[in-house]
């Protein structure tokens, strides 16, 4: 780790305001995000009850803090533009919908080693599907099954949101031994990663984030893969040709906002027989991402829910 200086960004919102403004951050490239919800906070402990016999008063007090969502961003030239760009997305988010709150903001800096010594302390090895495991880098674990080793950094997510593990859960059942995969919106490379250590013979990965093709390969390395079978590259599959490769399975985890018009793009990279699946869809906007695959020839083969979170898997008409 470096000893850069960072710009914490909070955000405050509201339970509701949590998704648009999270999709918001997306479509600015900005993919790891914190999200502090007293609302899910308070369902949690009322729904395991058993498990507690004292919830410690700093935490309780930590997260009865107002609804935020917390995102990093270097403190140099480029990481103010894309604060001063975040001040002007959020007055238009504001002013279009008012179930977002207040979106007031608030900066601190943060040292790197800092936020890192402290966040090692709350990310652990964690299970996902029927036999993966998702590990940090820095720990020790020596279990059964599959084990993805990922140091995601602080602009990418750890792989512990909902709509990766519905991701997840599908590619463990989707995925076939020599199989290529294409994964679209990539952040540190947890799913195309998995994808090869679940028996894909080669993926190909894109982010708009100028810093996914280091992690990614770092994370990669870390797992015994090399560039040999994985390629990870800066673009922006919406506004120009990226290969004229096509795959088995085009995966993309982002937002509905994003898939819908990349459904008009992502059929050239798939095969006939191939499939698309997406994630990071909200309950809101299912049918209208259900509605834009079918109008640019995709059949629906399994739509999955955790919480208000869908991932829907779609074959070629």
């Amino acid at each position: 780790m470096s000893g850069d200086t960072w710009l914490k960004i909070d955000v405050f919102t509201t339970s509701e305001g949590i998704e648009p403004l999270y999709g918001m951050l997306l479509s600015m490239g900005i993919e790891s995000a914190e999200i502090a919800d007293e609302q899910d906070f308070e369902s949690f402990l009322e729904k395991n009850t058993q498990y507690w016999d004292y919830v410690d008063e700093a935490l309780r007090q930590e997260m009865h803090a107002p609804t935020r969502v917390t995102v990093y961003v270097r403190d140099d030239v480029n990481g103010r533009e894309t604060l001063l760009l975040l001040r002007e997305n959020v007055k238009r988010l504001k002013a279009e919908n008012a179930a977002v709150g207040s979106l007031d903001i608030k900066i601190a800096d943060v040292g790197e080693d800092d936020w890192f010594a402290e966040w090692k302390q709350y990310y652990k090895p964690f299970r996902v599907g029927d036999g993966i495991t998702i590990v940090p880098a820095w720990e020790d674990f020596a279990g059964e099954g599959i084990v993805l080793r990922i140091n995601p950094g602080m602009l990418f997510g750890t792989g512990s949101h909902n709509t990766t593990r519905l991701c997840i859960e599908i590619l463990e059942k989707q995925i076939k031994p020599g199989c290529n995969v294409f994964d679209v919106g990539c952040g540190s490379g947890i799913l195309s990663i998995l994808s090869l250590l679940l028996g894909a013979s080669s993926a190909l990965a894109v982010d708009i984030d100028a810093a996914a093709p280091r992690i990614a390969h770092e994370n990669a390395e870390l797992n015994g893969i090399g560039k040999d079978v994985y390629t990870v590259l800066h673009k922006n599959i919406l506004e120009e040709e990226v290969t004229d490769q096509r795959f088995d399975l085009v995966v993309a985890n982002i937002v509905a906002d994003v898939i819908i018009p990349l459904s008009a793009k992502v059929g050239k990279y798939i095969k006939e027989d191939g499939v698309f699946l997406c994630s990071g869809i909200i309950q809101d906007r299912l049918d209208d991402v259900l509605k834009a695959l079918a109008q640019n020839g995709f059949r629906l083969l399994e739509k999955k829910q955790d919480g208000e979170w869908w991932a829907v898997l779609s074959g070629k008409e």
